[in-house]
This record gives C-alpha cells, sequence and structure tokens, in this order.
C-alpha cells in the first residue's frame, strides 16, 4: 500500500481534529476568488478542493489515532474518543416553573403528596399479580365474607311443586306468558 500525504501539507497552519464529533477543522482562509467573478466554475472547484482535503485528513487521522476492531459478525468498527469540542445548546436553558398557589400553600402547610402503591399485587400462593380489591381481587388468602347465602324457603317450595319451570327462563315467569298487556296467548 503506498504512503497516503498527509491533506494539510502545503497549509500554513495545520487541520484541527476532534474525533469523538468527527469534525476536521482548517483555519487556513481560502483563496482569493474576487479576481475573476464571472466564472463561479472556479470557485466551485477551490471548495471542493478544499473539502476533499478536509476529508481526507479526517479519514487519515481516524484510521490511524483510533482503535479499530472487528465485531463477531466480522464488520471492522473504530472506536471514537470522547468530543473535545462543546457544542452550543439549540434553545436556552429552561428556567426553572414558578410554583402554582397549591403548591406554595402545600409546602407552607406542610402538606405531601400521597405515594401512589398502585392497583395490583402479587400473589405468591397464585405466582402472578392480582388487583389489591375489587373484580377478581384476592383479600390476603383470607375465605370471603359471603361464604355462606340464605336461601329462600318460598322460592324453593315454588320450584320444587312447578318442576323449575319458572326459572327455566330466567325472568320468574312461566313459559308462554309475555307479561304486561296486550294480546293474550292461545
Amino acid at each position: 500500500m503506498a504512503a497516503v500525504a498527509p491533506a494539510d501539507e502545503g497549509k500554513p497552519q495545520p487541520y484541527s481534529f476532534d474525533l469523538g464529533h468527527l469534525l476536521c477543522n482548517d483555519p487556513n482562509p481560502l483563496p482569493d476568488t474576487t479576481s475573476d467573478p464571472t466564472n463561479p466554475s472556479d470557485r466551485e472547484a477551490i471548495i471542493a478542493s478544499t473539502a476533499q482535503g478536509c476529508a481526507q485528513g479526517l479519514i487519515n487521522q481516524l484510521l490511524s489515532a483510533c482503535p479499530i476492531n472487528r465485531s463477531e459478525d466480522g464488520d471492522l468498527q473504530i472506536t471514537l474518543p470522547n468530543p473535545s469540542t462543546p457544542l452550543p445548546r439549540e434553545k436556552p436553558v429552561p428556567k426553572e416553573k414558578e410554583k402554582t398557589k397549591w403548591e406554595k400553600f402545600a409546602e407552607k402547610k406542610g402538606i405531601k403528596d400521597k405515594k401512589k402503591d398502585g392497583k395490583l399485587k402479587f400473589d405468591e400462593a397464585l405466582g402472578e399479580w392480582v388487583p389489591k380489591y375489587g373484580y377478581k381481587g384476592r383479600s390476603n388468602g383470607a375465605v370471603s365474607q359471603d361464604w355462606m347465602e340464605e336461601v329462600d324457603e318460598k322460592a324453593e317450595a315454588r320450584q320444587a311443586v312447578g318442576g323449575g319451570e319458572e326459572e327455566a327462563n330466567g325472568s320468574g315467569k312461566p313459559r308462554g306468558s309475555k307479561g304486561g298487556k296486550g294480546k293474550k296467548v292461545r
């Protein structure tokens, strides 16, 4: 492989690099192009050659100063150093929010926010998360409070005499009756 000449060889000041940001800074001024303002192609050619020199210098610096590793996939990776040039913020630093009337009052009276514990708890017997209360909730493994229900004796007697016909349709009325006013069913 042939040795590549440094890109900033004929320049009065060398390039400065920040490899963390992949930055190449050329402090040298561009050559004067005001002698022939009618020919913009000369200006473009000068800018292109300067940009090419900076890119070549940056790549040479990356390959000589940074460690090159091979990944598990077989790709080559260059490990970049930490950036040394501080970049300005796009927007100003946000101002601290002014406290609301409630926050001032709560601070004055010593009121603190309640800690949210969440709705779920882990049931070790089941091995899953269940609600603390409400639908499908468990109450610390204790037996539920309504383990025994009262039975209406009159409804039981009617069901035994009627043969269960009343509850078959779920409405408590015998089959065939519409209930309410209107035509009678024959």
